[in-house]
């Protein structure tokens, strides 16, 4: 089917064959892990871009039904060559790595069953084409004449790539299968900031300015400038046609209940995207008394912090009393900007040595979110640091953020959350289809191949638990902030499950957001229609930090005076994402195991690498001769 397949293929038919030769599983392993990779590039061009593979920078992905069907043949493919391979013959590294692949091609394929649910959905208010394509042109290179063709070639395929997804709509429409209104109704004045002459456009930028700088003659870049003009004028009509089609066809048919439970086998769905999201099996029941247990005790904090101020009222007054206080804002976005910035590189980042070791040097930049979103969001960089990773902050409002809960999402966002976290990743001895993940696509959950959102998004909320460690918080007002984005967390426990298992309506979550928290109606209606549009994702946080701390403290039980927060930090992080189940297995194993600096086995030497090669020419000679 295809050369990669055939490769892996090949290689477990010549291991039967030499079967004497040390470290032959741990070959096939490595070759699987190259092939499935390489497919995953060639089968989603623009996230090989992101990740520096530009080889197929003159395609786009395929939306087609159809492909649905074949990427899951290909996943199961993968997944009978990794059951070939005897685990007992790998070293403990390739166990791990192993037992990923495995969990990673296992969930995906077990998520066929509900890719005619959220995968028939492409966009929504919180992702997709139509939101930042500054952000994917500044990822696409153009140093030379073939990148400003492949650049075109992109324009050219757009509008087919947007008809496919209104053909995607449409099947969504024949089978009852819509997002909420409150998901999509954002989209066409989303839609509608795009539609722009071309020197005003994301998409036509590279053709300004830095395309003066290219050596190549003023004629051809004439003609570079005005075939990106005629693709440009395609795009925009493309998304016109797709603006109107969700106000005409969409919009009047989408679902009509908050949550996906509504649907037809919709609490199923749900469990299914839960388990996805948490990468362990636990009930929406059990996860809604987290939740409420989470609160309350959360809650607990808040009122001591509050007495020790002498305030007297309620959780929601104190608030209240902070919102109104005009010291606790910032006037402009530049401020705030600013702000956010003097956090990350005056106040944290000197202090990370003393609960971190081996920091990787990669950079990261504070930038201005370029849509209405969440208050923080992280995209991560390039490996060799080429490309930042870039902490998006939320500038629309200003005079309503509180500069109490600018330390938490900092912490949570950047350093030491998830851009330390990521950079980690990008470092480690991990194979390429983990260090560098997919982080997109969130509406096609569970038929997603997995991002460990809980390891992901549990190490962002523990870092901001850091912050108390390290006296980020400097007074009470600050680490009311963190308890209030802790306990926003703690009710997305009860609100996500509310929704889509116990039929909550959108009013009743909002209210209940704003009951626990300190932010706006504006934002909790902002946050209820994320968790409407990605069902489970919200509870990934609480359960993924849960879990983080619960091993931190059996490590510290056990291990005692022993015990360091540098070597366990990088226990949880030098193994990169993973299902908290496999993290469980890896901590307790160190800790077992325990011996300070101690090296880890690896599986890489001379005579390993020796033998790959061996492998590999026994293939090649197999291929010539087929």
């Amino acid at each position: 089917m295809f050369t990669w397949r055939l490769l892996s293929v090949l290689l477990v038919s010549v291991l039967t064959q030499y079967k004497h030769i040390r470290g032959d599983a741990g070959s096939v392993l490595q070759i699987l892990f190259k092939d499935f990779y390489a497919w995953r590039l060639a089968d989603s061009p623009q996230f090989a871009t992101y990740v520096g593979t530009y080889r197929f920078n003159d395609r786009l992905q395929s939306f087609n039904v159809s492909k649905m069907i074949e990427r899951y043949n290909i996943a199961d493919g993968f997944l009978f060559d990794l059951e070939q391979i005897d685990p007992a013959e790998l070293c403990d590294s390739d166990v791990i790595n192993y037992r990923i692949f495995k969990d990673v091609l296992t969930t995906y394929v077990k998520g066929f069953k509900w890719s005619r649910f959220g995968s028939l959905n492409p966009l929504n208010f919180l992702e997709g084409i139509h939101l930042d394509p500054v952000h994917d042109v500044e990822a696409t290179p153009f140093f030379t004449r073939g990148d400003y063709e492949n650049f075109i070639a992109r324009l050219q395929d757009t509008p087919f790539q947007l008809s496919e997804y209104k053909d995607l709509y449409r099947t969504a429409i024949t089978i009852n299968r819509t997002s909420h209104n409150a998901s999509v109704d954002r989209v066409p004045g989303q839609i509608e900031r795009l539609l722009v002459d071309p020197e005003e456009s994301a998409f036509y930028q590279p053709f300004t300015d830095i395309l003066e700088e290219l050596p190549i003659d003023d004629q051809v870049k004439l003609d570079l400038r005005d075939r990106a003009r005629a693709a440009y004028q395609g795009v925009l009509q493309a998304f016109h046609d797709l603006k109107a089609f969700l106000e005409i066809e969409y919009f009047p048919n989408t679902r009509p209940k908050w949550g996906v439970g509504s649907l037809h086998y919709g609490l199923d769905y749900y469990k299914a995207c839960l388990e996805w999201h948490l990468s362990t099996d636990m009930s929406p029941e059990r996860v809604h008394q987290i939740g409420l247990q989470e609160v309350e005790r959360i809650k607990g904090l808040m009122e001591k912090a509050m007495e020790r101020q002498n305030f007297k009222g309620s959780v929601a007054e104190y608030f209240a009393m902070l919102k109104n206080d005009t010291s606790l804002h910032m006037e402009t976005e530049e401020e705030l900007l600013e702000a956010y910035q003097k956090i990350v590189n005056e106040r944290v980042r000197p202090r990370l040595p003393e609960v971190f070791n081996n920091l990787p040097n990669l950079p990261v930049k504070v930038e201005p979110m370029p849509y209405d979103g969440p208050g923080g969001q992280y995209i991560s960089g390039s490996e060799d640091g080429s490309r930042p990773g870039i902490f998006l902050v939320n500038l629309y409002r200003p005079k309503e953020t509180g500069t109490y809960v600018m330390v938490p999402i900092t912490l949570h966002e950047s350093i030491p959350g998830h851009h330390l976290q990521a950079s980690y990743a990008l470092k480690a001895s991990l194979p390429s289809f983990r260090r560098n993940t997919e982080f997109s696509r969130y509406y096609e959950v569970p038929f997603h191949f997995p991002f460990y959102t809980a390891y992901v998004e549990g190490w962002a909320l523990y870092a901001e638990s850091l912050g108390e460690e390290l006296n980020f918080y400097e007074h009470d007002r600050e680490l009311m902030g963190r308890y209030s984005l802790e306990m926003f967390r703690a009710c997305r426990l009860v609100v996500d499950s509310g929704l889509h298992y116990y039929g909550w309506d959108r009013e009743e979550a909002i209210q209940y957001m704003l009951n626990y928290t300190s932010f706006s109606r504006v934002e909790m209606t902002i946050e209820v229609d994320r968790y409407i549009t990605w069902p489970g994702q919200a509870c990934a946080y609480k359960i993924g930090e849960i879990k983080i701390k619960e091993l931190r403290k059996r490590a510290e039980e056990a291990l005692g005076e022993l015990f360091d927060i540098r070597e366990f930090h990088s226990v949880v992080l030098e193994n990169g994402p993973m299902p908290l189940t496999i993290l469980e297995e890896i901590v307790d194993h160190w800790i077992l195991n325990y011996r300070p600096s101690k090296v880890e086995e690896t599986c890489t030497d001379s005579a390993h690498a020796h033998h790959v090669s061996v492998l590999m020419a026994l293939c090649l000679i197999t291929l010539s001769l087929s």
